[in-house]
């Protein structure tokens, strides 16, 4: 083994990994390939990982961090819309970052993730004005119903970026803004109906 093997800390290991990933997905991924991508052998790759999964998992929690620094973004001024966007838009713009998250490769790190974006996005938006007066049921609805528009269409771009351009809706941005602001609105017309 070489001097510089032994040098190899775990951060060089994961960003090498990560940026393998990133580019090429996990096709591209392997202990090899992180070696000659730092140039060294797998030795100290082994050395500071136990075991492959743990470092597939360090790369997936690594995007994750980006995602959630993505989503802290201002785009239109509106927290709660802003975040929708950067979702979907990290989808189409990080395809194998995305898709990593929920490949299946690691079920328990994939529903930990879950939680912790979700607990991530509630806390950002603890004092969001829009929110204000709704009750715990109310919030979760609305809540729930956006994330589940935004993780599928998140999940169609990903796969094809011209999604809904082929259906003749141009402006993803705007679309996701009248989809949440519509969900929004319907809910509350709802509420303020049942309360009567």
């Amino acid at each position: 083994m070489s001097p510089r093997n032994s040098q190899f800390s775990k951060e060089e290991i994961v960003a090498a990994a990560f940026q393998l990933v990133r580019e090429q997905g996990w096709a591209g991924f392997s202990v090899q390939a992180v070696g000659k991508a730092i140039n060294c052998s797998t030795m100290p790759i082994y050395s500071q990982f136990g075991n492959v999964r743990d470092l597939e998992d360090a790369v997936c929690l690594r995007a994750m961090e980006l995602l959630k620094e993505r989503m802290l973004e201002e785009r239109t001024g509106d927290r709660w819309i802003d975040q929708g966007i950067s979702y979907v838009r990290f989808a189409m713009e990080e395809r194998f970052l995305f898709r990593s998250f929920w490949d299946g490769r690691n079920i328990e790190l994939s529903q930990q993730m879950g939680r912790d974006l979700n607990e991530f996005i509630a806390a950002t938006l603890v004092d969001y004005p829009l929110f204000a007066g709704l009750d715990e049921l109310e919030l979760k609805m609305i809540r729930l119903t956006r994330m589940m528009f935004a993780q599928k269409l998140a999940y169609w771009l990903n796969v094809n970026s011209n999604y809904l351009k082929e259906k003749g809706i141009p402006d993803t941005d705007d679309y996701i803004r009248r989809t949440s602001k519509a969900i929004y609105d319907g809910f509350r017309l709802q509420f303020a109906g049942a309360k009567k």
